[in-house]
């Protein structure tokens, strides 16, 4: 398990080895020091995986099975529960110590206010927010308010022990982490929480996160989740065997649909918990089946499906350790069909059974082999540039006197037009690609929206909520809307996170393509400087909206509820089909003045974003040209030590011989 760490540690102490051989050479100075900057991030390299899924799919389980032992509880309702990080441990943080951070309180107070608007109910603050929890009448709640209800249950429950510990941090230990996780009323008031453990996963330098369910009403983690989706190395989503994708988990499969293609790697891995369920091979088969075509749905196209009993592997993992008795020995047995007699076969017959031991090579396959390996080449990349360069100094340095001046006459020409090149050339261009392209997605986003209308449509205004049982229906129906409303802008904010990072795939595109010309320019004239390879930047995912502009329509929309009758008349006859045109023409506008403001945001971001890679790029660029010439200009005056240059640029080659 720690070949991954090895891998990587070997290759920062080449790099190190490397740069103390070049950095007495005048030129190579940046790129000794690049080369320590590399070897410390890969001997602190830390691989996210970040952990996705419905709610009750048993994802507690699945990370269980991975670390190897019960670390994770069941975590409570999906509305109220918190990020949990298991971390490597460090000096600061030994081996099962637990950092609990604990929500502002302006945070709470947003979480509280916006629940309780739900229910058409306003406060000023925290404290009359929570008063006003005790107004809500239970048997009135509709069922997709449900989730809101419990939130604002537990905020009350907890705030007399939270409320001391409100936007602040805890030290605890494994017995009390497990207390944050699974009471509601301790959850709710958390942030994240950083779980530092020693296990064959993190041993490798991996940290896995454990997300809130896709249908957690808390609106930040709708940013949080696609960060992680957006910065982690690998994505895990788990579905249960036999549970059809709810709303929320279909809203963030789409969200997974939208940006996979933006990724540079399929990092995404898909797992069917609970796989033991299945009577047959056959009957496991179309289930994988049904989900791969859930996800295509979704945008999600040659998914990595693995069925597995996260169950079974963690039981698997207990037997490993010594640790299986009583009740869950007996489970065991039973999932491998074993007597009470039988002997317990090896730990790997488990896990082979689970499904588990061929996610495991997969995802391991993927970290080892291909983002290690990444991380192992890039190294060796630098190696090579500098052995390259060194030798050019060398050639140049053993040059006759008269070849030495002729050749330094034309570096100095060489210099000065390398860097005019640079900065003279005009980005005019690129920024005009860049508007268009803005400009392109977010008309698509719209298109988009309106096309999936009638669906969200349906599920708002869906027979459980409008059922004629004696609620009041007129507060059904304004609820249904709201709803609607509420689908709407959180798409409308996830189609604009997802063309943010569209915009940044772009703008790095742009990037490489500039870096790409400089060094063309600038090897036409100095024929032995290679630019470094451009690095992408990252743009902060900026803050989008998630509420429509309704100022103007809100009156026209609340009036064409009107069109509602009863249920018999909307559900038998054509009212529903009159509601739905009606609102999908009323909408047309607050949609377009959303996107209006989604635009003017990315566009203010990316401007800038695109202003400040340029110029860093241009720096950048000119700072390697300075390099190059100075050690040009010390080889053509020989001032360097060619018996030492010689000795150093053979020991290089030894390095990448070896490799």
């Amino acid at each position: 398990m720690n070949q991954l760490k090895q891998k990587l540690i070997d290759a920062a102490v080449q790099l190190r080895s490397t740069s103390d051989e070049i950095r007495i050479v005048p030129g190579m100075q940046a790129q000794a020091k690049a080369m320590n900057d590399r070897a410390g991030r890969l001997e602190d390299n830390r691989f996210t995986v970040a952990l996705f899924g419905a709610f009750s799919a048993g994802k507690s389980s699945f990370a269980n099975a991975l670390m190897g032992d019960m670390i994770l509880p069941v975590s409570p309702n999906p509305t109220t529960a918190a990020i949990n990080k298991i971390m490597p441990p460090t000096e600061q943080y030994p081996h099962g110590t637990v950092r609990v951070v604990v929500k502002t309180r302006e945070a709470i107070e947003t979480d509280v206010l916006r629940s309780l608007a739900v229910f058409d109910i306003h406060a000023k603050d925290l404290e009359s927010g929570l008063a006003e929890v005790a107004r809500i009448d239970v048997a009135q709640v509709a069922p997709n308010a449900k989730p809101h209800y419990t939130f604002l249950k537990a905020v009350v429950k907890g705030h007399p022990e939270m409320s001391a510990h409100i936007g602040g941090e805890l030290i605890v230990d494994m017995q009390a982490f497990k207390g944050f996780v699974a009471k509601e009323e301790k959850a709710c008031y958390t942030d994240y929480i950083e779980l530092f453990y020693s296990c064959a996963l993190t041993d490798q330098g991996i940290v896995l996160v454990d997300t809130p369910g896709a249908d957690s009403i808390n609106a930040r983690h709708t940013g949080v989740a696609f960060d992680y989706m957006k910065n982690a190395d690998v994505v895990l989503f788990v579905t249960y065997y036999n549970h059809a994708f709810a709303q929320a988990d279909r809203e963030f499969l789409l969200q997974m649909g939208r940006v996979k293609d933006t990724f540079e790697m399929d990092k995404m891995f898909f797992l069917v918990n609970a796989a033991d369920l299945a009577a047959s091979q056959e009957e496991l088969d179309g289930v994988v089946t049904h989900v791969e075509k859930n996800l295509l749905s979704c945008g999600i196209r040659n998914p990595r499906i693995y069925p597995i009993s996260s169950q079974t592997a963690l039981l698997a993992r207990l037997h490993e350790k010594g640790k299986l008795a009583g009740s869950s020995e007996k489970v065991y047995r039973s999932r491998l069909a074993l007597a009470e007699t039988d002997e317990l076969p090896a730990p790997e017959v488990g896990l082979n059974h689970s499904g588990l031991t061929h996610f495991e090579q997969d995802f391991l396959r993927f970290t080892l082999e291909e983002l290690t390996q990444i991380a192992v080449d890039a190294a060796y990349h630098d190696i090579r540039r500098a052995h390259s360069l060194l030798g050019e100094f060398i050639s140049m340095a053993q040059a006759d006197g008269d070849l030495r001046a002729q050749r330094r006459e034309q570096a100095v020409v060489a210099r000065e037009g390398a860097k005019n090149a640079v900065t003279g050339l005009s980005t005019a261009n690129e920024e005009r690609d860049m508007d268009k392209e803005q400009s392109e997605l977010i008309y698509y986003v719209k298109q988009r929206l309106f096309f999936r209308f009638t669906e969200l449509f349906n599920y708002a205004f869906n027979p459980s909520v409008l059922k004629d049982d004696g609620r009041n229906m007129k507060q059904a129906v304004q609820g249904s809307l709201t709803e609607l409303l509420r689908m709407i802008g959180y798409d409308l904010g996830q189609e604009l996170r997802a063309t943010s990072l569209r915009v940044e795939k772009f703008l790095n595109k742009l990037g490489a393509r500039l870096v790409e010309q400089w060094g063309k320019e600038i090897a036409s004239m100095t024929g032995g400087l290679a630019l470094a390879a451009y690095v992408n930047h990252s743009v902060e995912t900026p803050a989008v909206p998630e509420e429509l502009p309704l100022e103007a329509s809100m009156a026209q929309l609340n009036k064409a509820l009107g069109l509602f009758k009863s249920t018999k008349d909307f559900f038998e006859q054509d009212g529903k089909t009159k509601l739905r045109d009606e609102l999908e023409k009323l909408l047309q506008d607050p949609v377009a003045g959303f996107l209006a403001q989604g635009k003017d945001l990315l566009v203010t971001q990316f401007d800038h974003a695109f202003a400040e890679m340029v110029t860093t790029e241009r720096n950048r660029v000119l700072e390697q040209i300075d390099e190059y010439f100075t050690g040009v200009f010390a080889a053509l005056d020989m001032t360097l030590d060619l018996d030492d240059l010689r000795a150093r640029y053979e020991r290089i080659g030894t390095v990448l011989q070896s490799r």
